[in-house]
């Protein structure tokens, strides 16, 4: 009696020791920070008909944006992002836009090496057009966006990006919509590197 007591008091012991172990930090359960960029394509909403990211291929913003990503900072599914992108080529005139945002991200959707996560930013958006043009400046930028990560090996990532950028202050008679405001949005392909997992 006394032996299978102790019997069953080993077992007991043993398996409270083995679900007490910690995930490796390769099944990605901690924190981890990436550093990436991308190029892009954003149709610039100013001198364009419609504002749709695929409307306005003539005057097409391409540019680069930079950008570190920290996940499952408060929960295991959430992380933040922060970003700046220079789109400076090929609009119309001497048209640039820039931004600079930060914000949530969550993840949605996971399936073996592709992750889907949707983020929330908010910044400045930058204007830079023709000298004489009203427009030029500042202002409040805002961009729901959706992330699409396909893990290429360990600590590589290549990235597919839509965001969808909302200037409300903005006052100008030549964008999309016609109503002042401002809506920059397009697409981005990436390639990113883990800092830390």
């Amino acid at each position: 009696m006394f032996r299978n007591s102790c019997l069953i008091a080993a077992c007991c012991l043993i398996t409270a020791t083995l679900s007490a172990q910690s995930y490796p930090s390769a099944e990605g359960r901690g924190a981890s920070v990436w550093v990436g960029a991308e190029i892009s394509t954003f149709n610039p909403d100013y001198g364009c008909l419609k504002s749709s990211p695929f409307s306005c291929w003539n005057h097409q913003l391409l540019g680069i944006a930079p950008y570190v990503d920290a996940n499952h900072l408060l929960f295991q599914r959430v992380g933040a992002e922060g970003e700046a992108r220079f789109l400076h080529w090929r609009g119309p005139g001497s048209l640039t836009e820039a931004s600079y945002m930060t914000g949530p991200r969550v993840g949605i959707w996971q399936y073996r090496q592709v992750a889907l996560s949707g983020k929330f930013l908010v910044g400045l958006g930058r204007m830079t057009l023709p000298t004489g043009t009203a427009g030029s400046g500042n202002y409040l930028a805002y961009a729901p966006g959706v992330v699409v990560d396909y893990r290429l090996a360990k600590r590589v990532a290549a990235r597919v990006d839509y965001e969808y950028q909302m200037w409300p202050s903005f006052k100008g008679s030549l964008t999309g919509s016609g109503h002042g405001g401002l809506t920059p949005n397009g697409l981005s392909i990436g390639v990113s590197y883990a800092l830390m997992r």
